[in-house]
Parts: structure tokens; C-alpha cells; sequence
């Protein structure tokens, strides 16, 4: 439940902020918006395609530090691209590639301990509910500040937070697991 209190948090910055920031950098433009969308696709469709083998190598724990730290560089990325269409764009489009990196790594994570739940559907349930509440506390945080006169591109590095927590997190599963997709006994796990 804490992995996806901290992702809903990155999440208000990183997903609901950014966009905000995009189309304003963007002036705007409906057009260049959806070009810079279409971008990204293209981009992550890409990026899916030739990553996400890493994890099933066995390279959990690096796995995080290459998917968080491009992550977090991404943020920080993005945080400077404020008011810059051009490098908007470039930190928008790596944004569907660090997603390529990023989701891979948590939710391989996060359905190895939902098959070892007591309840598989309690557990998702109370992930769910997690996220709500980071993406909840996320997105009031980033109104409170924007609200009280802060510069969007503060908000937008809010994700650096979530990250952090989840790497500590992710770094003790992977440790805690061998650094691959195996339960608690050892065994690789099913499927």
C-alpha cells in the first residue's frame, strides 16, 4: 500500500502538474499539444518494445536505480522545460520512456506480493486506496503551493518525494527477494 501512496503522489506531479505545464509551455496550442502527445507515444511505444527484459534477468535491484534515477532526471527535466517549448517536448516525449523503465519495475514488485497476499483482492483494494490517497495529497499539495503564488515548475519536482520513498522500498524487496521474481521460499513464482 505504501509503494502506491508514494506513486499516486508522483503521479500529481508528474502526470496531472506536467500536463498543465506542457500545454502552457506550449502556448497553449491545441495543435502543438497533441503533436507533443503524439510525440510521446511514438516514443514509449518504442521504448516498451526494447525494454523491460532487465527485470526477469534477475537485475531487480538495479532495475530500480536505473528506472528511478532516469526518472528522477526526468522530473528535474521537466521542471526546467517550464515555459520552453522545445525542451517540453524532449522532456515529455522521455517521460513515456522513463514510464517504460518506471512501471516495469514497481509492478513487478507490487503482483509478486499480490499472488503472496492472503487475499489477492483485499491487497489491490488497499493499494488502490493508497494511490487515491498519495494522488489526493499529490495534486492538494501542488494547488496549495500554486495556489499561495508558487512557480509550477515547484510542483512539478514534488514527484522527487514519492520517488525517493519508493526506491527505498523497491531497493529492500529486491534485496529481500534475490533481486528477481521469486517468492519467499525460494521458488520462482508462478506465471
Amino acid at each position: 500500500m505504501l509503494l502506491f501512496v508514494a506513486d499516486g503522489w508522483v503521479a500529481a506531479g508528474y502526470v496531472f502538474v506536467w500536463q498543465i505545464a506542457l500545454f502552457v509551455s506550449l502556448d497553449e496550442s491545441l495543435l502543438a499539444y497533441g503533436g507533443a502527445l503524439a510525440f510521446a507515444a511514438l516514443v514509449g511505444a518504442i521504448g516498451g518494445l526494447t525494454l523491460g527484459r532487465h527485470i526477469d534477468a534477475g537485475h531487480g535491484k538495479q532495475a530500480v536505480w536505473y528506472a528511478f534515477g532516469t526518472f528522477a532526471l526526468i522530473v528535474a527535466l521537466r521542471a526546467f522545460a517550464t515555459g520552453n517549448a522545445t525542451i517540453a517536448v524532449l522532456a515529455n516525449a522521455l517521460g513515456a520512456f522513463g514510464a517504460c523503465l518506471y512501471i516495469p519495475t514497481l509492478m513487478t514488485a507490487v503482483y509478486t506480493m499480490a499472488k503472496h497476499s492472503p487475499c489477492t483482492l483485499r491487497f489491490h483494494v488497499a493499494t488502490e486506496g493508497g494511490w487515491d490517497v498519495g494522488g489526493a495529497t499529490g495534486l492538494l499539495a501542488a494547488a496549495l503551493a500554486t495556489g499561495l503564488g508558487g512557480a509550477l515548475w515547484a510542483s512539478i519536482l514534488q514527484p522527487l518525494a514519492g520517488v525517493a520513498a519508493i526506491i527505498i522500498m523497491l531497493r529492500r524487496y529486491y534485496a529481500n527477494s534475490g533481486g528477481s521474481v521469486v517468492d519467499v521460499i525460494g521458488k520462482p513464482a508462478a506465471g
